[in-house]
């Protein structure tokens, strides 16, 4: 991972002309401006998805003014913030969450500097699915042949602003009622829109929530009906750990038909009767 952002780096702020280091790598001697990285601890996320690291990237300018290590910072933060990268085929996301303190001299390295600190998730998120008949695999489908542009497979999915991932997955499942032919079911299902910008993911937020509202029902593969009972949205939502949509949806499941077991022997008693 720290390969990938240091590549970016050095393609996007050209005046520190490749000079990324490890913390060992750097010191006093090392010509100015130059960037350090720091990775931290990988902090597993929620059961869908699969980690999230903290990046620290501190820039190092001469000792003259706080103005060049501000210009550094705002180059950084412009170059990782909602970032989307690769490494060995597995899709990243960079965000931008603070400082690490306050701009300090650093003696031993005669510079300026300030941390910047990035929360990079993992995109290699699960399917998400169960079985059939599959509320998750019903809203798959009708938001790929409703919006084709968007990703919906987190295995070969790519996010970016032109063609955001849209992610389902089932929350909660509560029986409602049982009839002799059918058990209702009510679900609680989040919708989480991943895409760089914010403004795009406002944009496609609103597109679903009122495509979903307009439409109101989905026919799922065994021909029953999935009905959306509320839709909710939140543009402020995680849509990395909570998802800016929720559903809560009602759908039926036939039940299963119970057979008695066939008679492998049958035994005929004659009766006489007088």
């Amino acid at each position: 991972m720290r390969r990938a952002i240091r590549e970016l780096l050095i393609a996007s702020i050209p005046e520190i002309q490749g000079r990324v280091y490890e913390p060992h790598a750097a010191g006093v001697n090392t010509q100015k401006p130059y960037i350090v990285l720091r990775e931290g601890i990988q902090n597993p996320e929620d059961e869908w998805s699969k980690f999230s690291t903290i990046i620290e990237v501190w820039p190092y300018v001469k000792r003259t003014t706080f103005q060049e290590v501000d210009a550094l910072c705002n180059a950084i933060i412009n170059a990782l913030h909602r970032a989307r990268f690769s490494q060995d085929g597995e899709q990243f996301l960079a965000d931008y969450i603070g400082t690490v303190g306050p701009d300090f001299v650093d003696e031993d390295w005669d510079a300026i500097t300030r941390g910047l600190k990035f929360r990079v998730f993992s995109l290699g998120w699960f399917n998400g699915l169960t079985f059939e008949p599959d509320p998750v695999a019903t809203l798959q489908a009708w938001t790929k042949n409703t919006f084709p542009e968007v990703h919906v497979d987190p295995a070969t999915w790519a996010p970016a602003d032109a063609t955001p991932g849209i992610y389902w997955r089932l929350s909660k499942v509560n029986l409602e009622s049982i009839t002799q032919a059918i058990s209702w079911f009510e679900a609680q299902i989040a919708g989480h829109i991943i895409a760089p910008s914010t403004q795009v993911r406002l944009i496609w937020l609103r597109k679903i929530v009122e495509a979903l509202a307009n439409q109101r029902k989905l026919i799922m593969s065994d021909g029953g009906l999935i009905e959306f009972l509320k839709i909710r949205a939140d543009s402020e939502a995680d849509p990395m750990r909570k998802g800016q949509i929720e559903l809560i949806a009602r759908f039926g499941v036939l039940r299963t038909k119970e057979t008695s077991s066939i008679l492998n022997k049958a035994t005929i008693v004659k009766v006489e009767v007088k």
